[in-house]
């Protein structure tokens, strides 16, 4: 058995470089939950990458303070709208 060291550094900041596939990914979670939204003027959004300690995160979100996002929550409590535009 061969023993394989980590560069876990290395591994990271990989991970990192990963961010505009991470924000194109969420960007297509949101696209597909608006193209599922059950409430009238429910608009969902994505929001780029940011670095973490161990890489990188985007989110799809249903947003905050607008009328649209307040209905993007209610749509998504009552459908769980995100969750089915994941697959």
């Amino acid at each position: 058995m061969t023993k394989v060291k980590l560069n876990l550094e290395g591994f990271r900041q990989v991970r990192r470089a990963a961010a505009p596939a991470v924000t194109a990914q969420a960007e297509s979670i949101a696209t597909r939950a608006n193209g599922m939204v059950s409430t009238k003027g429910a608009s969902y959004q994505a929001l780029p990458a940011v670095s973490t300690p161990e890489g990188c995160v985007a989110l799809a979100t249903t947003g905050h303070g607008t009328a649209a996002s307040v209905k993007a929550m209610v749509d998504n409590a009552r459908h769980n709208t995100l969750a089915k535009a994941v697959g």
